[in-house]
């Protein structure tokens, strides 16, 4: 991940992998062995696991930091979009942004900062990890235990995609 603070991402990890595994034997022996892969941070989930919110996503503070610098970039990226359409619509001669462009520009700006802040929110909630999520939590209610990964980069995401499969399991991974 990159640490300027034009990213809208204040997360390390990016990537969530996962894979359940019938045996908690099996899913240990995994995890150790992924650990033995540069970076590859693995954490097994067992069922009735008390700190299973945490193991899934580990950088609480780094969600906090998306939600600042996504709608820092967004929120501002938007307003100037929607001045940017209220000057195209003067040039284009639509009546109501010609008899007022003032108020073309402000309302069009209004707009398209709230829906900059709804792009923002929406890649703070991060649906892509939730469906991962999802899917962990439902093999763990059936006793299923997860061997769950955060990679840093694509490259180290598609080695833990791997490994996991070589090791039987049908791996899981967000966006």
């Amino acid at each position: 991940m990159s640490s300027s603070p034009l990213t809208p991402f204040g997360e390390h990890s990016l990537t969530l992998v996962a894979a359940v595994f019938d045996s908690p034997s099996q899913a240990e022996q995994v995890a150790a062995a992924l650990r033995h892969e540069p970076g590859l941070h693995s954490t097994v989930i067992h069922p009735g696991d008390q700190s299973v919110a945490r193991k899934l996503e580990p950088e609480q503070h780094g969600i906090w930091r998306t939600l600042l610098r996504s709608h820092a970039v967004f929120m501002p990226a938007g307003a100037a979009l929607g001045v940017v359409v209220a000057l195209l619509l003067v040039a284009a001669g639509w009546p109501a942004a010609v008899e007022s462009p003032f108020f073309a520009a402000l309302f069009l700006a209004l707009m398209g900062g709230f829906f900059g802040g709804m792009v923002a929110g929406l890649l703070t909630l991060r649906p892509d990890h939730a469906v991962v999520i999802r899917k962990v939590r439902a093999a763990l209610a059936r006793g299923g235990h997860a061997v769950v990964i955060h990679p840093m980069n694509e490259m180290r995401a598609r080695a833990a995609m791997a490994a996991l499969q070589r090791a039987g399991a049908t791996p899981l991974r967000s966006f």
